[in-house]
């Protein structure tokens, strides 16, 4: 039952809203005419009481004139006129003052007796007594009646003969009122009807346009339909649906740009996708590069070294062999630690190169090692400290800075004639570490060029690589200092894996 009553629901749709509108109006409209039919009755109503007080009044004026003339001479009492002589006057009244033809004219007595009554009916007394002016009472068969009197002056001779003159109309039928409402009932009620037929007919022209529309676009939805038809006219309807076309292809511009748009990326993915396999090719050929490098260094750092000793042995042999042959087997003593030398060297460079210390163990430790074998090479009074978060760094970085100080420690040891040496590892505080080497040795002039030797041009090599900042100061008999600083930010972890060092001196 509840479903009947929704689909009562104007918000459901525009028909059922029309359709109610059209009820409401025809309401309004009804309503109107019944209270204009009220008013107009009253009206009439009114209009014919004032005419049935005309006719009591112009007839009791007419009686009193008869009276009048027939007057007895000598003073005595004024006399009625004839039955006949009474209908004339009355029907002479209601042509002068044409009241509603039910109206009867009644001449009642002091008992209330009917003497005289037009048209001719009922002689009986008058039940009830007869009101002044206007007054609706009960008539004779139960039906009520509508009584006008004439007023009636103390000294006119209707009061000497105490007579009165009254107009007796059925209240039915007075001014003909109840049938004018019957009629303005009947037309409101037509007008209702007609009004809801035109507003039902409005609204089903109306949402039959809009239906088609809907259904339109719903096919258009549906991807049954590339477009719609725009309705034809200049009402809502046309506008709407021109209004749905056009949002309807530019959605189709839209699209179509997007497809457009996707291919060109979609080639323009492809295109940077040969880039960038291109540039891992470049990449791998750089990392080859660098590791040719590397290895470059590693053997200039180590076997170039040995040779180089070994080739200044052999020149030192030819030369005792010429001049002092006794000096010869000493000297090739010396050769022979060289050559093993060298190949230990070999060996420890070959051994590092499988084993990674710097990553393992941390920078600090990697430099102690390097430090302790220094120093058995050698016999140098060397002095090794680390900061224990800055002997903790050991990611690639850290690998650059163990060969750095490896090729230092190993330049102070073949050419810087130094006593002392000081190798510290610190933690700057800001995330910088710095890896400082002092030697007191004869030291160099940096800005002289020292051809055929590559060992500084590798250090700076190797300092840029990692965003290093290498700085080297020497003097002739001052000795020489080298300063490495590099920024590790958060790369560098937490721990207590650097501690100080010092390296043993034989």
């Amino acid at each position: 039952m509840f479903r009947y009553f929704r689909a009562l629901d104007p918000r459901r749709s525009l028909a059922t809203a029309v359709a109610w509108l059209a009820v409401v109006l025809s309401l309004a409209i009804a309503l109107a005419l019944v209270a204009v039919g009220d008013y107009a009755a009253n009206s009439m109503l009114a209009q014919r009481d004032a005419l049935m007080k005309r006719f009591a009044g112009q007839v009791a004026a007419d009686l009193e004139r008869a009276l009048m003339h027939q007057a007895q001479p000598g003073g005595g009492a004024p006399v009625l006129p004839s039955q006949e002589r009474l209908a004339a006057l009355v029907q002479s009244a209601r042509q002068r003052t044409k009241p509603d033809p039910p109206a009867r004219l009644l001449l009642l007595d002091e008992r209330h007796n009917i003497l005289f009554g037009s048209p001719s009916g009922t002689s009986e007394p008058w039940l009830l007594p007869v009101l002044p002016s206007v007054a609706i009472v009960p008539g004779e068969d139960g039906t009520r009646m509508v009584v006008v009197t004439a007023p009636r002056d103390a000294s006119s001779p209707l009061a000497a003969l105490g007579l009165q003159v009254a107009v007796v109309q059925p209240a039915e039928d007075r001014g003909h009122g109840g049938s004018l409402q019957e009629k303005l009932t009947a037309i409101s009620i037509l007008l209702s009807i007609t009004a809801a037929l035109v507003g039902a007919a409005f609204a089903r022209g109306l949402t039959r346009r809009l239906g088609e529309l809907t259904l339109q676009v719903q096919r258009v939805a549906r991807q049954e339909a590339e477009g719609i038809v725009e309705p034809a006219g200049r009402d809502e309807v046309a506008v709407l649906g021109r209004a749905f076309s056009r949002l309807l292809q530019a959605l189709r511009q839209e699209h179509d740009d997007l497809d457009q748009l996707t291919q060109e990326l979609e080639q323009r993915v492809q295109a940077r996708t040969r880039e960038v396999e291109r540039l891992a090719a470049d990449s791998r050929y750089a990392a080859v590069v660098r590791e040719r490098l590397r290895l470059a260094r590693d053997l200039h750092d180590t076997l170039a070294h040995s040779m180089m000793e070994m080739l200044h042995e052999i020149r030192t042999l030819r030369m005792l062999h010429a001049r002092d042959p006794q000096r010869l087997g000493a000297e090739l003593e010396r050769a022979e630690e060289l050559a093993r030398q060298g190949m230990k060297e070999a060996r420890e460079a070959v051994s590092q190169m499988r084993l990674n210390a710097v990553r393992d163990l941390g920078l600090g430790a990697a430099l102690a090692g390097a430090v302790n074998r220094f120093v058995e090479r050698t016999g140098l009074d060397v002095r090794f400290s680390a900061d224990p978060q800055a002997a903790s760094f050991a990611d690639p970085r850290a690998e650059t800075l163990f060969r750095i100080a490896e090729e230092t420690l190993r330049n102070i040891g073949q050419h810087a004639q130094a006593l002392h040496v000081d190798v510290a590892l610190k933690d700057l505080g800001d995330g910088t570490i710095e890896l400082a080497i002092k030697d007191d040795g004869v030291g160099f002039d940096v800005a002289e060029p020292h051809p055929g030797h590559y060992g500084l041009l590798g250090m700076q090599e190797q300092a840029q690589l990692v965003d290093a900042e290498l700085e080297l100061h020497s003097t002739p008999g001052a000795g020489t200092t080298v300063r490495l600083r590099l920024r590790v930010g958060p790369e560098m972890r937490s721990g207590n894996n650097g501690v100080k060092h010092a390296a043993p001196t034989p």
